[in-house]
């Protein structure tokens, strides 16, 4: 076979010599053979030469992917096809291991056979060539991936979504390599070529957000990869949002039978329609109406029009009101309602109806001074109406064209601006609306105004150094129009009236007016005043006052209002606050009395209510003080370290002059234990929740009945012990005689050895204000002398032969030097205090001490000794000043059966008593029957004081009665203004 030439294969003339050579370039197997060369010689001789050709291939991978996959559970081939010549053996490792043929592998020349795959035959595979011939070795490393195919984990389910709205589509497979997703419609077209259309790749979630009406139908979802291929379906229902699609404004006569509001709505599923009038909160109900027969609500389902967007049915609503009236008209909404949503949509119902002057303002003006006045008038009616205006049955701008008329408006509103140049256009002016219902007049009056007249009378009300406090009443004839101001003119009285001041208040809802910046005891002369829109009103109601001197400021009035009481004690109310223990206290600034203000003093503290005949505050911590300047400020931020305590607060205002009066108010701070409830209301019971504080109560009163039983048992058995200790006490008390006691008492002082509680107004003997002192530094008065009880005998003999024992009681009280200004002023309070107070001792006696709230323990003392035992007391106490006052015997003390005169004492503040022992006995039998002091205990007395006694004066209490109870004594009066 001649040999073709080509690129690849051929042959060359050699020049020098007559030779040819062949070439052949990239050998193959095929090229191998028997190759001859034959040439012509001498024209006519044919020389032939041949030449075999051996070719020797090396090991070629001609089919041997490195990576190749398997589908799990099937058999696969691994290839590996080798060319060589000479031809090469073949054998396979796995991960170095060699494989041999066996049940699962079969070795073949193209390749190792693997049945049933499974996930274990992944891995690395080698295939080795070997040429024995030429000794020649290859290997070629093959990884095989054993393949998974897809397999639902969540398989899409049917979704429903609204119109306009966000919906997804959920499916996910697990397989190997990981599934590759595509979600297709009904017609097979890729689901992301929508508009606003979306697939996560990665999870296979298809996302749509703007839903649409045409989007409704079924989708499939695609989970492929190279094992193989899953699809399931789903159904998308579009819900349609609710629209209201017809309702149409209503116009009816009042009367009418029957007013009818039609609301058609559109939507899918069908939408419930419910009505609601605007000026109503509660929407109506299917049917009849609980509270308005007239009112009824019908519903039904109609076939939709042709020109909607694929729907068939529409929902129908009717509201019917039956004989319509005026409250009828109004705004009524229709509101429809499905699983899209809300839709709402107004329609108004007009009810028409005749004129009326129902929003009428005004049916009277005034006018002065030829002034011009507007007359307005205001017809409300549907339609609206048409306004004319007559006077004195002349229509004005028709039949009276009068320039001095002017109308602007002929409704709803109407002004009629007039110009009363004389008397006659004074008068009554008729307002006249018309319309197709109806008409209807209004009157006004035009009046012409003056001046009102003097004020009756200007009631002064408060007094301070510098200011004034009036209420006025209004003069008898304000002139026409309402007053707008009161006024006043003041002056010293030793000046004229034309150089007086002047002070105009508007007129003040809570009636109160305030004349300030006056000149402390100095006399003002005053006149009053009033005025209107016309004028003033002519001077009157003067007065005459003369301002007291500078003194203490008035207290701060506090601000609580804005907190709210959470509840009261003691007749006053207190703060209850949150959580916080944070309290803004804010005040408003009182009367300097003629000297400025110069700082507030805040102090506040822990209390707790002591409950007694008269529940009280009882402070339980440390006072804290506080300075505050005055420049201004009226609140004050107060941090209390308190939690669930009750907080007094007391606000003093500071002048030259000292301290005003206290402000008080109580404050509860914020309960811990409430927050931490609050704060954790599921929390899990924990050991730390346990209610410590009934066990441990528990376990106290257990362990105290263990005590009293172990201490009765030691007094029956040994008499000993707590209980026969009172047992002994006991048996040591002895009767009461009144007589023998009586005796004992003869020429002895009462003393007292405890303080004396409220004494005067905060002031020391000196003068001195003593309101700032630290809480315990008041000083006591003890053993202050109250009464010496003096015992005489007269001749006069009782039925029992006894001589009648008189015995007068001298008793001192404080002396009121210091505590007011005048002697008139001292003389008042010692016929106010002393004369009306008595108080009931722990002994039964009735002591009469003036200003003394509180009588504990007494001490007896011999009247008779020559250097009596002179009670401690103070350098400067009251009780020392106290003996230079003159007695003043009260009137209302009646004196029975007195065989001896009492003296006077010149130095004592309270008269000496005299009175008959047989006298005193009754006296006091009555007088304990009365107040129910002796009750069960009249009998017996303690032997621990000595100085118990039942003493009686002999006063004659008729007419008198209890009028508080403080539990060691009781005070008594006999004039309702006293206590």
């Amino acid at each position: 076979q001649i040999i073709s030439q080509d690129n690849r294969v051929y042959s060359e003339s050699h020049t020098e010599e007559p030779a040819i050579s062949l070439f052949i370039k990239r050998l193959t197997s095929e090229d191998a053979g028997l190759y001859k060369c034959s040439a012509i010689y001498a024209a006519n001789q044919e020389i032939v030469a041949s030449v075999t050709v051996s070719i020797i291939i090396g090991i070629t991978w001609s089919d041997a992917p490195t990576e190749q996959y398997a589908t799990l559970g099937t058999d696969y081939k691994l290839r590996c096809k080798v060319q060589a010549n000479p031809p090469a053996n073949i054998d396979w490792l796995k991960e170095s291991v060699i494989v041999s043929t066996g049940d699962r592998y079969v070795i073949e020349t193209d390749g190792l056979l693997i049945k049933q795959i499974s996930k274990s035959d992944g891995g690395t595979f080698t295939c080795r060539a070997r040429v024995p011939q030429t000794g020649e070795l290859e290997e070629r490393n093959i990884i095989l991936d054993v393949q998974e195919p897809p397999r639902w984990v969540l398989k899409p389910s049917n979704v429903q979504g609204i119109e306009t709205e966000k919906v997804e589509f959920k499916c996910q497979a697990l397989g190997s390599p990981h599934p590759r997703y595509t979600w297709v419609d009904r017609e097979g077209i890729d689901a992301t070529d929508k508009e606003g259309w979306k697939l996560e790749a990665n999870t296979g979630t298809l996302i749509a957000y703007q839903l649409e009406r045409k989007d409704a139908g079924q989708y499939t979802c695609i989970a492929e990869n190279n094992a193989g291929r899953l699809e399931a379906s789903a159904q998308l229902n579009v819900i349609i949002k609710p629209r209201v699609q017809e309702l149409q404004n209503q116009t009816f006569p009042v009367g009418k039978e029957k007013g009818v509001l039609t609301c058609k709505a559109s939507g899918d599923p069908l939408p419930k329609i419910i009505w609601r009038k605007w000026s109503r909160n509660e929407p109506y109900l299917p049917g009849g109406q609980p509270d308005d027969s007239r009112i009824t609500i019908e519903e039904q389902t109609v076939d939709a029009p042709d020109y909607t967007e694929g729907e068939r049915n529409w929902q129908q609503s009717t509201l019917t009101i039956d004989t319509l009236k005026r409250t009828d008209d109004g705004l009524y909404e229709c509101q429809a309602v499905n699983d899209g949503g809300k839709f709402f949509q107004s329609g108004h119902l007009t009810v028409e109806f005749g004129p009326t002057f129902e929003d009428q303002q005004t049916s009277k003006e005034w006018s002065w001074d030829q002034r011009q006045t507007n007359l307005s008038c205001m017809a409300t009616a549907i339609p609206n109406a048409t306004i004319s205006w007559w006077f004195r049955d002349l229509e004005i701008g028709r039949e009276d064209l009068d320039k001095n008329y002017d109308i602007v408006g002929h409704g709803p509103l109407s002004i009629l601006t007039v110009s009363p140049l004389a008397g006659k256009y004074y008068g009554h002016y008729t307002c006249k609306a018309d319309n197709i219902y109806g008409s209807a007049i209004h009157e006004i009056e035009l009046i012409q105004a003056h001046e009102p007249t003097q004020i009756q009378q200007a009631v002064l009300d408060k007094v301070t150094s510098t200011t004034l406090q009036f209420r006025f009443v209004p003069p008898t004839n304000i002139g026409g129009l309402p007053l707008d101001a009161y006024a006043v003119e003041y002056k010293e009285t030793r000046h004229l009236w034309n150089q007086a001041r002047r002070r105009v208040w508007p007129i003040a809802e809570n009636g109160e007016y305030i004349l300030e910046d006056l000149s402390p005891k100095t006399t003002f002369d005053l006149r009053f005043g009033c005025k209107n829109r016309v004028g003033f009103s002519p001077w009157g109601a003067g007065q005459q006052v003369t301002m007291p001197k500078r003194g203490r400021p008035e207290p701060p009035i506090l601000n609580a209002e804005d907190y709210g009481m959470a509840g009261f004690l003691n007749d006053g109310g207190f703060i209850e606050l949150d959580s916080s223990n944070k309290y803004e206290l804010s005040w408003q600034i009182p009367e300097d009395n003629g000297l400025p203000i110069d700082m507030f003093l805040l102090q506040y503290f822990p209390v707790r209510v002591e409950q007694s005949y008269s529940d009280s505050w009882v402070q339980t911590g440390d006072i804290v003080k506080i300075e505050i300047q005055n420049r201004g400020s009226v609140r004050h931020m107060l941090d209390m370290p308190y939690r669930d305590t009750y907080v007094k607060i007391v606000l003093q205002a500071h002048n030259e002059y000292g301290f005003s009066d206290e402000s008080v108010l109580i404050v509860r701070a914020g309960r811990e234990k409430e927050e931490a409830d609050e704060e954790t209301p599921n929390a899990p019971f924990t050991a730390s929740q346990l209610p410590l504080i009934p066990i441990i109560g528990s376990l106290l009163a257990v362990l105290v009945l263990l005590i009293i039983l172990i201490d009765i048992s030691c007094y029956k058995i040994n008499e000993i012990g707590f209980t026969n200790f009172l047992c002994e006490k006991a048996k040591r008390f002895k009767k009461f005689d009144p007589q023998i006691e009586n005796a004992k008492l003869n020429g002895q002082c009462l003393t007292s050895t405890h303080t004396l509680q409220g004494f005067g107004s905060g002031k020391d003997s000196g003068g001195r204000n003593t309101e700032r002192r630290e809480e315990g530094s008041l000083q006591t008065h003890s053993n202050q002398k109250l009464a010496t009880i003096k015992r005489s005998k007269s001749k006069e003999q009782i039925p029992r032969n006894r001589a009648i024992a008189c015995q007068s009681v001298i008793f001192s009280s404080p002396q009121l030097e210091g505590l007011y200004d005048t002697q008139e002023e001292r003389d008042a309070l010692n016929e106010q205090l002393l004369h009306n107070i008595y108080d009931a001792t722990p002994d039964h006696s009735i002591l009469k001490h003036g200003l003394a709230k509180s009588l504990s323990t007494f001490h007896i003392e011999d009247a008779g000794r020559e250097n009596p035992r002179k009670p401690s007391s103070q350098p400067n106490s009251v009780y020392k000043r106290n003996q230079k006052k003159k007695h003043i015997t009260p009137k209302h003390i009646m004196k029975k059966k007195t065989s001896v005169n009492s003296n006077t004492d010149p130095h004592q503040s309270l008269p000496t008593l005299t009175i008959k022992s047989n006298s005193l006995l009754e006296i006091s039998r009555k007088l304990a029957e009365t107040t129910d002091f002796l009750k069960e205990s009249s009998d017996t007395f303690s032997e621990s004081s000595e100085t118990e006694s039942h003493q009686d004066l002999g006063l004659d209490l008729s007419g008198f009665e209890k009028t508080r109870d403080f539990g060691d004594f009781v005070t008594f009066s006999n004039s309702p203004a006293q206590v």
